[in-house]
């Protein structure tokens, strides 16, 4: 009986957490646009195919122009495992997409507390695990239809998918994809229940946020780092999730897609149990 009647709670939750989004139509298109643009102009602009024909083109002809052309590009492709940088690009960005959506995610809290929402919220018969639960799921509800969204863009401007791709393999990107943004997502919510203003949650998301990004895969290779950055880079959830949505969905070989899995699961656990614990202390002092 407790269970349904949580079960109901956050669903109930929920629905309001998603009809919240999808009615704030500034707040939907700037979701929406914001990661478009990372896509289309960071990934676009840094195109090493194009940059190589055009200089190839300008500067030599012949067999030998061809020949080290060639070359260049079997060097890129075996430097980032697919022909072009975009495609490369493209994939990472899906996991960076994920890390700034969960904390974009948690902003509702901290708002929710200011306009008073969250008061009646806590002193109405509701699970305290219902609330915590229903922002969560809100989160990936949002990072779901966005990243399909992206990916659609994406595939559009040049995104190669390895041949063959199956509905399973975009499944399992899926399922990549919600470990890691179940344990974000739980952990920026547990620190918005206890900060009082936007301005501090961005300042420390944007502590946490930026080196995960830099520090991660989803932009450079792993291999082509230096040494101390690889052991960040090793331990850094981004690289997994964009090492492993890469392995499925472009087919860039990966050493141990298995323990790259079970790692962001367990990460993610810890994370989602982290984040709950501290979101029922900033409910108690609330």
């Amino acid at each position: 009986m407790g269970l349904a009647r949580s079960v109901d709670a956050t669903l109930v939750l929920l629905r309001r957490e998603v009809l919240k989004w999808v009615n704030r139509r500034p707040v939907l298109v700037i979701s929406l646009a914001t990661p478009i643009f990372w896509i289309a102009l960071f990934g676009k602009s840094f195109n090493l195919a194009s940059l190589i024909d055009s200089t190839i083109s300008s500067t030599a002809l012949g067999p030998a122009a061809e020949a080290a052309k060639q070359a260049i590009l079997e060097a890129v492709k075996r430097l980032f495992g697919t022909d072009d940088y975009f495609t490369y690009v493209a994939t990472g960005m899906l996991a960076v997409f994920a890390l700034f959506q969960s904390m974009f995610g948690a902003v509702g809290v901290v708002f929710d507390k200011r306009i008073g929402y969250m008061t009646r919220l806590l002193v109405a018969p509701i699970p305290r695990a219902s609330i915590f639960a229903a922002k969560v799921l809100g989160s990936l509800v949002r990072i779901t239809v966005l990243a399909a969204v992206l990916l659609a863009v994406a595939a559009a401007l040049g995104l190669k998918l390895k041949p063959g791709i199956t509905p399973i393999d975009l499944l399992v990107s899926w399922l990549v994809l919600m470990l890691l943004s179940a344990g974000l997502s739980s952990l920026f919510t547990g620190l918005a229940f206890n900060i009082e203003n936007q301005e501090v949650l961005f300042a420390l998301a944007n502590l946490i946020n930026l080196p995960l990004m830099f520090s991660s895969s989803a932009l450079f290779p792993r291999e082509q780092m230096p040494e101390w950055l690889k052991v960040i880079a090793g331990v850094n959830p981004i690289s997994h999730a964009a090492d492993l949505i890469r392995y499925f969905l472009i087919g860039k070989p990966l050493d141990d897609p298995l323990a790259s899995t079970i790692y962001l699961a367990v990460l993610s656990l810890v994370l989602t149990a982290a984040g709950y614990t501290l979101a029922l202390r900033g409910m108690k002092e609330a």
